[in-house]
């Protein structure tokens, strides 16, 4: 599947198998449609971080279990979480001091665990 202008950088299938989130060092999310038979243009939605620069790359991404949100690690040291229906940024959560490399969604509480590159682990409370 085409769509990503460079090194994509993380996966992340949907609980129901029907969606894949991609990221990639171009600051985008992507959501395509992997359902058998699905149209032609898969790439479904595009969601957007930061200003793309050497410094601020989106690294791995991850859904939440109802499927409503989308949260990715960024190389700026922020949290993205994304609503999927509207595509805005609901929270931009700061705490690390390097490169977030692994973002989670708690399975029943509204937590979003993150790993960086500065050696610790985030839990933040959302809504």
């Amino acid at each position: 599947m085409r769509g990503h202008a460079d090194s994509v950088t993380g996966l992340s299938l949907s609980s129901e198998g029907s969606y894949l989130l991609s990221n990639a060092m171009d600051n985008t999310v992507r959501v395509w449609d992997v359902r058998p038979f699905a149209p032609k243009e898969r790439c479904v939605k595009v969601f957007q971080g930061n200003v793309h620069n050497f410094e601020k790359n989106l690294l791995r991404c991850s859904w939440s279990p109802d499927g409503s949100k989308i949260a990715a690690g960024s190389a700026d040291r922020f949290v993205y979480v994304w609503d999927t229906t509207s595509r805005r940024i609901l929270y931009k959560l700061p705490g690390h001091a390097g490169s977030i490399n692994e973002v989670a969604f708690h399975p029943d509480e509204p937590i979003i665990l993150s790993a960086s590159s500065d050696k610790r682990l985030y839990m933040g409370e959302i809504q």
